[in-house]
């Protein structure tokens, strides 16, 4: 079930990606050169969040995570 729900993330970011970038281009065709950039960012850091999301072990705490292989090799 983890790695479906993974999964769906990784689609959820990739199709946000893609507003982000029809708000990029309408904000170019409009000539708000800040909105662009400021979508642009928001897109490259979605779409690059989607294909580096971990693979690792992760031990969830409430300032900074844990992310590891194992907890083996800890």
């Amino acid at each position: 079930m983890k790695n479906t729900i993974v999964k769906l993330v990784r689609i959820g970011l990739r199709i946000h990606s893609l507003f982000h970038l029809l708000e990029f281009i309408s904000a170019l065709y409009e000539q708000a050169y800040i909105t662009a950039t400021i979508a642009f960012i928001a897109m490259f850091l979605e779409l690059l969040a989607s294909f580096l999301i971990p693979k690792e072990h992760i031990h969830i705490k409430p300032f900074i995570s844990d992310v590891h292989e194992s907890c083996e090799k800890q």
